[in-house]
């Protein structure tokens, strides 16, 4: 069983927050998508973790820069794995491929020196020392990367003498040129043409009856001649030729012994990969809570999840698109295993079971909570009810959701959290109402915990059942707003008390009140207000 299934996770923003939390080098990513999730029984684990990422917030804090130019140099790197994967089977290296290993070698070496007097890296997460290997292939050139004439016995003189031959053959060449330039009056292209109209007929016939040149190219209106080399030309290519061959078999021997020395190296280049891969990922979460606020949670022994403050960092991002804000939320979970929010729609209460699942699942991501204070014990998987979103499938609402859970209830023992919004939503009241609260009740016997929202009568007054209610609507903001006729929903909004109260027992009844204020029609109201004996308009006012 998955700790949270993708639907759970989307429904609760924490993809979203997957989304925002960028690492910057290909370790870092490959990591963050294999990241753990810290269950019950990992305690010590996670709350080394959070150590971890409230000490780098702190470097950050006191040292900004150092930390910047950590996160600059990670940026920079490149995923070598594939080349010491290539290099530990026994193949050769390529250049290019020696020269991605290089310049990883010299980042690594500049993130040792930087992180060298960082207080909050543990040992474990020192780099491994490199140095053989950086030296071996720093021969030659401190930048890019060239095997040196000292990297084998000869190199230099063969490279000596091939670029001796080849200076003696551009001279040669240049001579040539030069001569004919001062016979034709013409001059060779870059290209080393000589270039002459068919319309000049004499030049034509002069240019091609001197035996240095070779007719290279023709068209309808030009000929075009190339100088032509002379028998000593010929040896010396040919000698040059000879040199390149014996070059190039040294400079591949070179290849060889360096891929040697990186296969060698390569659990030492994979215990760095790993490790700089972990540092970006912790630096990555200390980004995120830098950007969402944060509080180092606490664990407990009991049986709960407490919740002070929590600005839910998905929804306010929305909210503040909008130019608005999150009301922050507290609540206290497991004074009894199921607790049950009621209110009015438009009221906050899938946003307060959202957030308590992505609170709880981010801690045990191993990051800080947006909130003044987070205490919960460690969960074995987060579930949020099923809202019809597989209709495609050809499943109803109701059914759908049913489905799901059937697959969850049993798990009822694991130490879990089930999250289920206006749960048998999509059913008639009287059977959707005995549902729930079997449902509620079957849940109430196991150790996991339960916030459900719901609409239906005798759900909240169960024996053994927290309730919460969301405060709602104020009057008094309410008399001020309707003097001025049916206001909207972001008027509605500003007057809603998100906030959560004890309960009374019975589940509120402002659905009326709420279409009055957005404006529904004054006859469908008074037919409504004929059903239930209350006239909303008369409320809104009193």
């Amino acid at each position: 069983m998955n700790f949270i299934d993708d639907a759970s996770a989307e429904r609760i923003g924490l993809t979203r927050i997957r989304q925002r939390l960028q690492p910057l080098s290909p370790y870092g990513r490959l990591l963050k998508s294999r990241m753990p999730v810290f269950l019950p029984g990992c305690e010590e684990l996670v709350r080394a973790e959070w150590a971890l990422v409230h000490g780098v917030l702190a470097a950050r804090a006191l040292e900004p820069a150092a930390v910047d130019a950590v996160e600059m140099r990670l940026r920079s790197l490149k995923d070598i794995r594939g080349i010491v994967r290539k290099a530990r089977e026994g193949l050769v290296l390529e250049d290019v491929e020696l020269f991605a290993v290089k310049r990883f070698l010299q980042l690594t070496e500049q993130l040792a020196q930087l992180l060298a007097p960082a207080d909050w890296l543990p040992r474990r997460l020192q780099l491994p020392d490199l140095s053989r290997l950086r030296e071996a292939l720093a021969a030659g050139s401190n930048s890019g990367f060239y095997i040196g004439d000292s990297c084998a016995a000869n190199l230099a003189a063969l490279r000596r003498e091939q670029r001796r031959l080849k200076d003696r053959l551009a001279e040669m060449r240049k001579r040539s040129r030069q001569e004919i330039e001062a016979l034709t009056g013409r001059t060779f292209n870059h290209q080393g043409r000589l270039r002459v109209n068919k319309l000049e007929g004499e030049l034509l016939a002069k240019v091609a009856g001197l035996p240095q040149l070779v007719l290279a190219a023709e068209t309808f209106s030009e000929a075009e001649f190339a100088l032509k080399p002379s028998a000593e030309m010929l040896a010396l290519e040919e000698h040059i030729g000879r040199l390149e061959t014996d070059i190039s078999a040294l400079e591949q021997q070179v290849r060889q012994k360096l891929s040697r020395e990186v296969a060698v190296a390569g659990p030492r280049l994979l215990a760095a990969c790993r490790r700089l891969g972990r540092i970006d990922l912790l630096l990555a979460k200390a980004r995120l809570a830098g950007e969402t606020g944060w509080c180092l949670p606490r664990l407990t022994g009991d049986n709960c999840i407490r919740l002070a403050e929590f600005t839910n960092p998905v929804i306010g991002e929305h909210l503040a698109a909008q130019g608005l804000s999150f009301q922050p939320l507290s609540l206290e979970l497991g004074r009894t295993p199921v607790t049950v929010i009621t209110g009015a729609n438009m009221g906050g209460k899938s946003v307060t079971l959202k957030s308590v699942g992505l609170a709880v699942a981010m801690a045990q991501l191993g990051l800080l909570v947006p909130a003044r204070e987070f205490e919960f014990s460690l969960r074995a998987f987060i579930y949020y009810s099923l809202q019809g979103e597989d209709a495609d499938r050809g499943l109803s609402t109701f059914g759908a959701e049913i489905q799901a859970l059937a697959a969850w209830l049993p798990h009822k023992n694991r130490h879990g959290l089930y999250l289920l919004d206006e749960p048998a939503r999509g059913t008639n009241p009287w059977e959707g109402s005995a549902l729930v609260r079997a449902i509620l009740h079957w849940l109430a016997g196991g150790n996991s915990l339960t916030l459900a929202a719901t609409h239906f009568p005798g759900v909240a007054g169960m024996p053994g059942v927290t309730h919460l209610q969301v405060a709602g609507l104020s009057a008094a903001d309410l008399q001020t707003v309707l003097a001025r006729g049916a206001g909207g929903t972001e008027a509605l909004r500003n007057l809603m008390d998100y906030s959560l109260v004890p309960g009374t027992g019975a589940v509120p009844r402002d659905a009326l009140k709420i279409a009055a204020f957005l404006g529904l029609e004054p006859e469908v109201l008074a037919l409504a207000e004929k059903e239930l004996g209350r006239k909303p308009w008369k409320e809104l006012r009193e």
